[in-house]
């Protein structure tokens, strides 16, 4: 945190002293500046104001969000905002924006996620972002979080932006239930389950009677084992949401991003 010369807080994010002599940081924090450099603004994607180099050290510089990420507020049990369906849509929305802009994010999780003290969503770290493939593609060595990822993605099999599909789905599951779909008394007998096509889990709607059958259903089909049982894009899959959730939907017109091959 800082200021800038008008006196305003924003938030400073250096690449770690650490992170370089390391082989991959530097070129995970460039990957997430250009990202960030080449994003039109959105309300649900963390504002980039400037970048730059302080004593050889690469910083960017964002908006200042003042609340806390979804994992802190999951972990902590604190209260989110009387209107969860309101995040949902925000998650959504900033996902989608990404998506139409070229980009796959490739580690969409809770912890990268602000929710300002007014329930403000913000999608943020774009570290592991990919260029949006024309095709399921190979991508070496993406990192990401385990319980997020959809099993093509932790299989290192050929992929596309319905892994973000996937793992927007773990999100919303885990902030209706409180709990991650594929459990498992150990991390490794919930990754088996996570990879085993024929295992049943069970939907929001069970563990939490207020999620509507509707909307259970929505994420049901976003955690499909096979990327084609789930929604073929974002934009189908946010129109869906809002219309389920009463809430008009309103597509930003895409540029016409060069996707990847």
């Amino acid at each position: 945190m800082a200021t800038d010369e008008f006196e305003n807080v924003v938030a400073v994010r250096k690449l770690r002293s650490s992170g370089l002599t390391s082989s991959s940081a530097p070129k995970l924090f460039k990957t997430g500046l250009k990202v960030h450099q080449t994003l039109s603004p959105h309300p649900n994607i963390i504002r980039f104001i400037n970048h730059g180099k302080a004593d050889k050290t690469p910083y960017m510089v964002l908006h200042y969000i003042q609340g806390a990420d979804l994992k802190a507020i999951l972990s902590r049990g604190l209260k989110l905002v009387d209107n969860v369906a309101d995040v949902l849509i925000q998650m959504a929305d900033g996902l989608n924006h990404l998506h139409d802009r070229g980009w796959i994010h490739l580690d969409y999780k809770p912890e990268n996620i602000m929710v300002s003290l007014n329930g403000h969503v913000s999608l943020l770290d774009f570290d592991t972002a990919q260029s949006l493939p024309r095709k399921p593609k190979k991508y070496p060595n993406v990192s990401g979080t385990p319980a997020y990822m959809a099993p093509e993605q932790l299989m290192g099999k050929a992929m596309d932006h319905r892994a973000d599909i996937y793992s927007w789905g773990v999100t919303a599951y885990e902030l209706l239930t409180k709990l991650r779909p594929f459990g498992g008394r150990t991390p490794d007998e919930s990754r088996r389950n996570q990879l085993n096509e024929k295992y049943l889990f069970k939907p929001a709607h069970l563990h939490n009677p207020q999620v509507p059958v509707g909307l259970s259903q929505l994420i049901h089909r976003c955690l499909a084992h096979q990327p084609r049982d789930r929604f073929p894009n974002m934009t189908i899959m946010n129109a869906k949401l809002h219309t389920l959730l009463g809430v008009q939907y309103q597509p930003v017109i895409p540029s016409t991003p060069a996707l990847a091959s």
